[in-house]
């Protein structure tokens, strides 16, 4: 049933060590969310259709070998994306230290050491001169900001995927931003990806 769903919303078949990856994933998750507040879900079902599918909703968009995920919080969508694309090499960057840690913790756990590294830093300021083909930015800022943060980062013919309510819709187009909409499981509320090719 799950797996049905995941590829539904990927648009493709995904490994089989996706969802291996995925229980211990979230079993840290919890486990590091009782002591630090690292995302706002402690139930493993929200867990599951608001990080996982989530972020797996962005993998039809992901195109090339190098992505960076800004403002990764907990590591998501970028965690999600490495597990789900072997070949992504994924750099993670987050500003809050507990939250970084976490992602190394991860990273050891899901044994992605060599293919995902997290950083200590913020957009602007750390990984000048870095570039990237595609570049996420998940509820960091508004839409023109998180535009300018992720640009600078796109290698040629990079695109930047921002996941986004559909309340953005109109934002996005008027930023002429491509839009592609889905919907996440036991929901009714319609979710965007605003898009921007370099």
């Amino acid at each position: 049933m799950r797996r049905a769903q995941a590829e539904a919303l990927a648009g493709q078949e995904l490994p089989a060590g996706l969802f291996a990856g995925w229980e211990a994933l979230s079993v840290e998750l919890l486990k590091w969310s009782a002591v630090h507040r690292l995302t706002g879900h402690a139930d493993p079902d929200a867990i599951y259709r608001d990080l996982l599918l989530d972020s797996l909703a962005l993998l039809p968009l992901i195109k090339g070998t190098t992505l960076l995920d800004i403002g990764s919080g907990a590591g998501f969508p970028g965690l999600v994306l490495a597990l789900a694309r072997p070949e992504l090499q994924v750099t993670l960057l987050e500003a809050r230290a507990k939250k970084v840690s976490f992602q190394k913790q991860a990273i050891r756990v899901l044994d992605l050491a060599g293919r995902v590294r997290a950083v200590l830093g913020r957009a602007g300021v750390d990984l000048r001169g870095e570039r990237f083909d595609i570049v996420t930015i998940r509820a960091v800022a508004g839409l023109a900001e998180s535009l300018a943060l992720a640009r600078p980062y796109l290698a040629p013919g990079g695109a930047a995927l921002l996941p986004r309510g559909a309340r953005d819709r109109a934002d996005a187009r008027s930023l002429g931003l491509a839009v592609t909409e889905y919907r996440l499981p036991g929901t009714n509320e319609p979710r965007i990806i605003a898009s921007y090719q370099a």
